[in-house]
C-alpha cells in the first residue's frame, strides 16, 4: 500500500465512506445480517471504512476487545494491533491484501482496551459496490488465547488453514459439535461433516429430510424434538432442546441442539439453522452426581435412624430371650415370643440393609478366595434357585485374593441369586463365573456411566436367562426401596445392599441386560497379594459364662437394665451407671470390676471420654464399647479410636456373652483394680 494510504489510517473517517459501509447490511439483507451477527456472539464482528476506521459494533466487540459502542465507532483499526505489528505496517498490509485478494486471514497477538494481550483469530473481507468500487471491509475475530497456550497442536493446525470456514469447522469438530440447516419450504436437511459424525452417518448415507433425522433420534425423544422444531418454525422462538441419538452401531449419545429461524422479505419463516454439541459425558456425570447424592442422603438417614432403632430392637430381642428362657418348651407363649423376636430381627435387618447400602455398616474383612466361598455356598444357592432352574459355576483356577467381609460377600451372592431366581419364574439357568482381570483406561471409557477403577481386579459375574431388565429401569435398580415386584414381594433393598457392600469393599458393580436375553451382574473387587485365609469360619461356640464383675454404662433406661439382666443370667455380677461421670463414681466405690461395657454417646460424659479417664486411672481395665451406630460411623465422627473393641446393637445374649468373654480372657492380669 502507498505511504499516503498508510497515513490515512491515522485520519478521521470521511462521512461518505462511513455511510457507504453502514449501508452494507441493507445491501446484504438487514435481517440476515443481524441473524448472522447474533448467532456468533463469541466473535467480534465489525466493519471498517476503506481507510481503516471502525464503522459498526456488536456485543462480541465488547466481549473480545472491551470497547463500548460509543468509544469504538470511528476509531482507527490499528488501535487493536500490538506496537510491533503497527511498526511493521501490519494493519495497512492486511487491508491491502483484503482489497487485492478479497479477504485476508491472520492469527496474531492483539490488544484489548485494558492493554491485555490476547491471541486472536480473524479475517478481513473486502466489500464492493455494484460499480466495482471498494466500500469498506468486514472484520471478524475471536479470542483463542486458551487454545493458543494449552493446545499448540490444534493451534498449529489452525494456522495452516486458509479460510475461516475451514477453521470454524475444525473448532466445531474438536468440541464434538456439528451444524445443520433446514429448509422449511422444501423440508431439506443439510448436515456438516461434524454432525454426520455425531449421528453416525456413513459416507454413502444422507439424512435428507427432517423425518430422516427423527428416525435416528431415540424413540422416547422423537415427539419432543418434532414438537420443538414445529414450535420454533411456527413462532420464531429460538430452538433449544436435548435428545438422544441412536447410532447405527447401537451406541446412544446425548446431543444439545440450538437453532434460529430465518425469514424472507415478507416475514415468512423459510429456514432454520443451528448447531448440536455432544453432551453425553456431562449427562453421565450429572446422573452419577444425582445417584451419589441420593445414596448420601439415604446414608445420613440410615445413620441417624440406626441408633434409635437398634436400641429399641436390642430391648425387644433381649427381653424376649429372657422371657422365653423362663417358659417350658410346651408353653404356647414361647411361639408368640418367638414371633416377636423374629419381627424385631427383620426390623434390625432392614436397618442393616440401609447401612450396607450407605456403606456405614460394620465389616470384618479378611483375605478371601472367592472360588472357595462360592464352592462352600453352592448347596445353599442351588436350594434357593429351586428344582426347575439349573446352576453352573465356571471358576478360574489360581484366582487372585480379595480383601472383603466373607459374610457380606455371601450376602452379595445370595441376593443376586435370588434376583436371578425371581427373573426366571418358568425355569432357566444361573451361571457364576470368576476371573482375574486388569482394567485400563479404554475399558473405563467404554463403561463411562459407571465409576470404574483401573488396575488388577477379581471379576465375579452372575448371569441368568430371564426376561432381562428394561433400559429405563437399569439406572434405578440400585436405589433403595426401588422394586418392580408387586407390593409385599420385596423391600427394594436387596440390590441396594449389594451395591453398598461392593462399594464399601473398594470395588464396583454394573449390570448388562437385554430384553428376553437375560441379565449379567458384574462385580469387580480389587486384588490383594496376601494369600487367602483357608477354610470356613469356625462354628459358633456356646455362649460362655463367667463370675467377674462388669460395669454397664448406658443412658437408655431400657437397654441398661436389659444388658445387666442378660449378663447376670450368665453368672456375672453387674453394676449399672447412666453415664461416664456416674461410672467413675461407681468404680471408686467398687474395686472388683473386671470390664466396663459402655455406650458411646451419652449425656454428661460419653464413652470415649470415659475410656480416656479409665486408661489413666486403671490401665489394665478393658473397655468394650456398644452403640446403635456402626463403628465406622462413630470413627468418622471422631467419637471412637479405630480398632477399639466394639459391640453393634442390636445384640442377643449369645453375641453379648461371647464378646465379653473374649475381652476378659484377653486380660493380661485379672487381679482386683488398683488405682
Amino acid at each position: 500500500m502507498p505511504m499516503d494510504a498508510e497515513r490515512s489510517l491515522q485520519s478521521a473517517p470521511t462521512e461518505t465512506s462511513t455511510r457507504q459501509v453502514a449501508a452494507a447490511p441493507i445491501q446484504l439483507g438487514e435481517d440476515r445480517w443481524k441473524a448472522i451477527v447474533e448467532q456468533v456472539k463469541d466473535y467480534a464482528i465489525f466493519m471498517l471504512t476503506p481507510d481503516g476506521f471502525s464503522a459498526s459494533w456488536n456485543e462480541g466487540v465488547k466481549r473480545v476487545l472491551g470497547y463500548e459502542e460509543a468509544e469504538f465507532l470511528g476509531q482507527p483499526g490499528w488501535y487493536i494491533f500490538t506496537p510491533e505489528d503497527r511498526a511493521a505496517g501490519v494493519p495497512a498490509q492486511e487491508l491491502a491484501t483484503a482489497a487485492r485478494d478479497g479477504s485476508c486471514n491472520d492469527d496474531r497477538w492483539m490488544f484489548r482496551k485494558d492493554g491485555v494481550r490476547f491471541w486472536a483469530t480473524g479475517i478481513a473481507t473486502s466489500l464492493w459496490d455494484d460499480a466495482g468500487g471498494l466500500i469498506g471491509f468486514t472484520k471478524v475475530m475471536r479470542d483463542r488465547t486458551d487454545e493458543k497456550r494449552h493446545d499448540e497442536a490444534l493451534q498449529a493446525s489452525e494456522e495452516r488453514l486458509g479460510e475461516s470456514e475451514h477453521r470454524l469447522l475444525t473448532a466445531l469438530a474438536a468440541a464434538r459439535m456439528g451444524t445443520w440447516k433446514w429448509d422449511i419450504l422444501s423440508n431439506q436437511e443439510t448436515f456438516d461433516e461434524g454432525l454426520n459424525q455425531l449421528f453416525g452417518v456413513g459416507p454413502s448415507e444422507q439424512l435428507k429430510t427432517l423425518e430422516d433425522v427423527l428416525r435416528r433420534i431415540h424413540p422416547d425423544d422423537r415427539d419432543a424434538v418434532a414438537l420443538a422444531f414445529s414450535h420454533s418454525a411456527g413462532t420464531g422462538a429460538d430452538l433449544a432442546t436435548e435428545f438422544r441419538v441412536v447410532r447405527p452401531d447401537g451406541a446412544i449419545r446425548w446431543l444439545r441442539d440450538h437453532g434460529k429461524v430465518f425469514y424472507d422479505q415478507q416475514g415468512a419463516a423459510v429456514s432454520m439453522a443451528g448447531a448440536c454439541v455432544d453432551v453425553t459425558e456431562r449427562k453421565q456425570a450429572d446422573e452419577q452426581l444425582r445417584q451419589a447424592q441420593r445414596m448420601d442422603a439415604v446414608g445420613r438417614l440410615a445413620g441417624g435412624v440406626a441408633h434409635e432403632v437398634n436400641n429399641m430392637m436390642t430391648a425387644i430381642i433381649g427381653f424376649s430371650d429372657l422371657v422365653v428362657d423362663t417358659l417350658d418348651d410346651s408353653d404356647s407363649r414361647r411361639g408368640d415370643l418367638n414371633h416377636i423376636r423374629r419381627a424385631a430381627g427383620r426390623a434390625a435387618m432392614v436397618t442393616a440393609q440401609l447401612l450396607a447400602f450407605s456403606r456405614r455398616q460394620l465389616l470384618q474383612p479378611r483375605v478371601l478366595d472367592l472360588n472357595l466361598v462360592i464352592n462352600e455356598l453352592q448347596p445353599m444357592l442351588v436350594r434357593l434357585l429351586g428344582e426347575d432352574k439349573q446352576f453352573a459355576a465356571h471358576l478360574q483356577p489360581s484366582l487372585w485374593s480379595v480383601h472383603a467381609d466373607r459374610g457380606q460377600v455371601e450376602q452379595v451372592l445370595i441376593n443376586l441369586a435370588l434376583n436371578a431366581r425371581d427373573a426366571m419364574p418358568h425355569g432357566g439357568r444361573l451361571a457364576i463365573e470368576t476371573a482375574n482381570v486388569t482394567l485400563d483406561d479404554a475399558y473405563a471409557t467404554r463403561h463411562s456411566a459407571t465409576v470404574i477403577g483401573r488396575g488388577a481386579f477379581v471379576r465375579l459375574v452372575l448371569s441368568d436367562t430371564g426376561g432381562g431388565i428394561p433400559e429405563d429401569v437399569q439406572s434405578r435398580i440400585f436405589e433403595p426401596f426401588f422394586t418392580t415386584k408387586p407390593v409385599g414381594q420385596g423391600t427394594g433393598l436387596g440390590l441396594s445392599m449389594v451395591y453398598g457392600i461392593v462399594k464399601q469393599s473398594g470395588g464396583f458393580i454394573w449390570v448388562y441386560s437385554e430384553p428376553q436375553q437375560g441379565t449379567a451382574f458384574k462385580v469387580y473387587l480389587p486384588r490383594v497379594d496376601t494369600p487367602a485365609d483357608s477354610g470356613s469360619p469356625a462354628p459358633p461356640r456356646p455362649a460362655p459364662r463367667g463370675r467377674e464383675t462388669i460395669l454397664v454404662v448406658e443412658d437408655d433406661d431400657m437397654v441398661r437394665p436389659l444388658t445387666a439382666r442378660l449378663l447376670g443370667a450368665k453368672g456375672y455380677t453387674v453394676l449399672e451407671a447412666r453415664h461416664g461421670l456416674d461410672a467413675l463414681e461407681s468404680l471408686r466405690r467398687n474395686r472388683e470390676v473386671s470390664l466396663v461395657l459402655t455406650d458411646v454417646i451419652m449425656p454428661e460424659m460419653g464413652g470415649a471420654e470415659l475410656a480416656r479417664r479409665l486408661a489413666a486411672l486403671y490401665p489394665e481395665l478393658p473397655v468394650l464399647f456398644m452403640s446403635g451406630f456402626t463403628d465406622d460411623e462413630i470413627v468418622r465422627r471422631g467419637l471412637l479410636i479405630p480398632g477399639s473393641p466394639y459391640l453393634q446393637k442390636p445384640f442377643d445374649v449369645h453375641t453379648l456373652a461371647l464378646r465379653v468373654r473374649e475381652l476378659l480372657d484377653a486380660r493380661a492380669e485379672k487381679s482386683p483394680l488398683s488405682p
